[in-house]
């Protein structure tokens, strides 16, 4: 699903990284600024996580953290030069340019956040552990059925108290079966 993030929370949220932190290369901090100073430029940025597998991306990283200073990948070739990279976003302004900014605990940050879009270029559930993946599966499996449980048994109760006697034979036998599908089911991953 594509979300457009609006300029104005783009632009906000600029404001507050570039008041908040400090980056390790004063050149990332220009690139933001001119970034921040150009619509038209700054509505072909995205705002992503794992920017090396973009055609066009940026890496800044902020002083406290251990990441690379400044990374600037095109179509696969890596440069650590920002003002190659700033000569590349004002010649092409008019092609989409991907940038992540490394910093401590991103993720409790509501500002980066409203900014942050789904690489197009990385999955990120393909990174997703197989083991975790299975996991998840089996656990909304489980979910799934005791939500069906509990829906039958609230059904049962309505059948018993309308005194609905065929509705109750039928509602039980299905909770039988679901219940006998149910031990099956968790029977499976010990063999």
């Amino acid at each position: 699903m594509d979300i457009k993030v609006s300029l104005e929370s783009k632009k906000e949220f600029l404001g507050w990284f570039l008041d908040c932190h400090q980056l390790k290369r004063r050149e990332s901090m220009w690139i933001l600024n001119y970034l921040l100073n150009h619509d038209i430029v700054l509505g072909k940025v995205h705002f992503v996580e794992n920017v090396e597998t973009t055609p066009r991306g940026i890496l800044m990283s902020t002083i406290e953290t251990d990441s690379k200073p400044f990374l600037f990948y095109k179509e696969g070739i890596l440069f650590e030069d920002p003002e190659q990279a700033f000569h590349e976003i004002r010649l092409n302004w008019h092609e989409d340019i991907y940038l992540e900014l490394i910093f401590n605990d991103p993720w409790k940050a509501y500002q980066y956040l409203g900014v942050l879009e789904d690489n197009p270029y990385h999955k990120w559930n393909d990174s997703l552990d197989v083991n975790l993946k299975t996991e998840v599966e089996q656990a909304l499996a489980a979910l799934t059925l005791n939500n069906q449980i509990e829906m039958m048994m609230n059904q049962i109760d309505a059948a018993l108290e309308n005194d609905d006697k065929e509705s109750f034979i039928q509602l039980s036998n299905h909770l039988k079966r679901i219940k006998k599908n149910e031990s099956k089911t968790e029977k499976k991953p010990n063999h």
